[in-house]
Formats: C-alpha cells, sequence, structure tokens
C-alpha cells in the first residue's frame, strides 16, 4: 500500500477526526492512483491511519480510519453502515417518516459517501471518483444493512450530464427495482412526491426535514411567502400548519408545478395558493409593499468557494432585507444558508445588516444547524453548513 509522510502540524488534526488532507498541504503520494488506499505516516514513519486518494480532487486524501482495527475494505464499510443505520433507528421519528439521510459522508466516517433513503428507495450519490472502483463493496454492504427495494446511483456530486460522462459515473440501478419517476414519501405525516432520478441532490433537501416541521408549528393564520420553494415542501409544510394562503416562488417551472401537485397529494386546493415561476430577487421588486406574516428564504449556496463569500454577504443581505421588507410588523422571518464557507456567527452578522438595510429589528426566535441524521466531526467545522434562522420582526 502506497504511504505518505503527514506534516506534523496536521497529525493532531488527523487523530482528532478531521476527514481531509489537502494536495497543497500533504507531499506528493508516489505510486498511487485515484481510488487507491494510502497509509498515513506521522513522527518517526508510525502508521497513524489510512485515507482514500484523489489524484484530481484539491482534496487529496480522504481520512477512512485511524485505528489498527480500521483497515480499509469491505469489513470496515459494513461497520460503519451498520452504525450509521443504528444511530437513525434510535434518534428519528420512523413511524411519521420514511424519509432521511442513512449516509452522511464525512459524520458517518465514510468521507464522500451519501446514501438518502425515500420510503424504501435507496439513492446513493459519491463526492469523489475515487470510491468507484469500491462501488461494488458498498452496494453489497448498504444492500444488507438498509435492506432496499431498489439501490439508485444518481452519479457524482457536481457532475452535468451527458454523452461524455464514462459509464462508471452514470446515474443507473445498482441494485433491486428502478425507482419509479416519483416515489412517494412520508415526512412528519406530510406526503410528497420525490423525483430520485432527475431531483436536485438525491431528489430533494432532507436536511430541512425538522425545519419543515418547525414551519408548520408557527404557520397557523400567517399568509406566507416562501422564496426559493423547489417542490413546495416549506410551503406544503405551512399550509398544512394552518397558512390560509401560500405563495411559492421558484425559477424553475417544473419544480413549481411539483410543488402545485404536492398541494393536491394532500387534499390542499391549489388554486388557493400561489404558484409562481420567477427569479426570486426581481419577484421581490416587483411585489414591493406587498406583505405576509411568515416568509422562508432558504436559497441555494450563494457562496462555493472562499473567494466568493464576500460577494455572497452582499448577496444574502440584500435578499434578507428585501424579503425583511414583506414581513408585516410582528411576522416572522425564516432565513437559510446552505453554504458551509459562512458559518453562524457570520450568518447572524448577515441578518444584522438585512434587518439595519430594512429598519426592520429582529428578535432571535430559534437557530438550528444540521439534523440528526446529517451528523459532523466536532473537529470538522466545513460540514456544519446549514444554518436555519427564525425570527421575529419589529
Amino acid at each position: 500500500m502506497p504511504a505518505v509522510l503527514v506534516p506534523d502540524r496536521l497529525t493532531r488534526h488527523v487523530a482528532a477526526g478531521h476527514p481531509w488532507l489537502y494536495v497543497d498541504a500533504v507531499p506528493e503520494v508516489v505510486g498511487a492512483r485515484t481510488g487507491d488506499f494510502v497509509t498515513l505516516l506521522g513522527q518517526g514513519r508510525r502508521p497513524i491511519g489510512h485515507a482514500l486518494f484523489d489524484a484530481d480532487s484539491p482534496i487529496a486524501l480522504r481520512v477512512v480510519g485511524t485505528r489498527k482495527d480500521e483497515q480499509p475494505g469491505p469489513a470496515l464499510w459494513r461497520r460503519r453502515i451498520e452504525a450509521a443505520w443504528r444511530l437513525r433507528q434510535t434518534t428519528l421519528d420512523l413511524a411519521a417518516t420514511d424519509a432521511f439521510r442513512v449516509l452522511h459522508g464525512e459524520g458517518d466516517r465514510l468521507p464522500g459517501v451519501v446514501v438518502d433513503l425515500y420510503a424504501g428507495c435507496a439513492v446513493l450519490k459519491l463526492d469523489t471518483p475515487a470510491w468507484l472502483p469500491h462501488l461494488g463493496d458498498l452496494t453489497e454492504a448498504i444492500v444488507d444493512v438498509v435492506r432496499p427495494r431498489s439501490l439508485w446511483f444518481k452519479g457524482l456530486s457536481g457532475q452535468r450530464g451527458g454523452d461524455d460522462v464514462p459509464a462508471a459515473q452514470r446515474p443507473r440501478v445498482l441494485a433491486g427495482e428502478a425507482p419509479p419517476e416519483r416515489v412517494e414519501i412520508c415526512e412528519h405525516g406530510m406526503r410528497m412526491h420525490v423525483d430520485v432520478r432527475r431531483g436536485q441532490k438525491t431528489g430533494m433537501f432532507l436536511d430541512q426535514r425538522e425545519n419543515r416541521r418547525l414551519i408548520r408549528q408557527v404557520a397557523r393564520g400567517r399568509e406566507t411567502l416562501n422564496l426559493f420553494s423547489y417542490t413546495g415542501g416549506f410551503s406544503l409544510a405551512a399550509a398544512l400548519g394552518g397558512a390560509p394562503r401560500v405563495t411559492s416562488v421558484d425559477l424553475a417551472r417544473n419544480a413549481v408545478d411539483a410543488a402545485r401537485d404536492n398541494f393536491a397529494l394532500n387534499d390542499l386546493d391549489p388554486a388557493a395558493h400561489g404558484f409562481v415561476a420567477a427569479d426570486a430577487f426581481a419577484f421581490l421588486e416587483d411585489t414591493a409593499g406587498t406583505t405576509y406574516d411568515l416568509v422562508i428564504v432558504d436559497p441555494p449556496s450563494f457562496a462555493p468557494n472562499h473567494k466568493s463569500v464576500r460577494a455572497a454577504e452582499a448577496a444574502y443581505a440584500r435578499l434578507n432585507a428585501s424579503a425583511l421588507r414583506q414581513v408585516r410588523p410582528g411576522g416572522l422571518l425564516a432565513a437559510a444558508s446552505c453554504s458551509s464557507h459562512v458559518p453562524m456567527d457570520m450568518f447572524l452578522k448577515i441578518l444584522s445588516e438585512s434587518a439595519r438595510q430594512a429598519r426592520r429589528p429582529l428578535r432571535l426566535l430559534e437557530v438550528r444547524h444540521e439534523p440528526p441524521d446529517h451528523p459532523s466531526p466536532l473537529h470538522f467545522p466545513e460540514g456544519r453548513y446549514l444554518k436555519f434562522v427564525l425570527a421575529l420582526a419589529e
């Protein structure tokens, strides 16, 4: 097995649980190809762990084990998946929910491997092609532990479709039956259709599940605006919670149509609500003066990398200020960010700037991170990406 000497300043980070080593922080890994396992060496060339090598990624090495009994291979993958499965069984309310994350990559010590379960249909997505040579072993372990009726491979994160995609990276059935065009799930009693083949991420944003439940709790009697609504998860939660009218805004027409269908699926009359295919910034500008009792702002990441953080700060501040101007006095603003490059303290400062721009003081009611099925190592701040803030607008 190839080996690499980890600089002294990084050995403690590896031992503490940080799962990444960047290409510019370690010596060249000689004799390794993408998908190979590499022995990590510390002081005195003593083995301190093993990592999966990716020759073409800024993250050159993803740590898969730091103990003697953690030799990379099928047995270790099975133990990690079994531990992740037990964690979900003991921390989630699965009596009313059949859609959740089974494997959260680094948080379940299988860095780069994501598996979501939608009513028995498992969807696998990889953050690195380094796992492709081990896909068969992963598939066998997932099927044996989770027992899904189907296992769909969604491909690599950030990968665009097309004929130039190598066959090994293309979406396909790995086990069981092919997933249906739409999978019907139940989330805290709320029914939704999910397109696991063509939908964003693995089909929907499961990390907002508990926040949708919160919106359902606070929406009674509140006319609601949901920006970046996608297939209407937050909108549906608000309507089922008693919001008399919900307006859902998303740039993608097919997402807006799916939101309308999800209302009908829950015996809610879509005609009693608004569904708008439009850019959220333009919508707020065009409807200036219109107000709501609850405004939900859940945009895509504005900061995909460190270089874009400053521009993202300005965009988040401007967006939330515009949204806040449409919140009636005593109403609620629910604001979210999914960028790991914008930590919670920065996001709260951004919302403070939004409140200043809108001249609308805010009082914090809830400040949340990821739910229990999206765990993160304590020594891995990059894994704490989700921010959700519920605030009262004066």
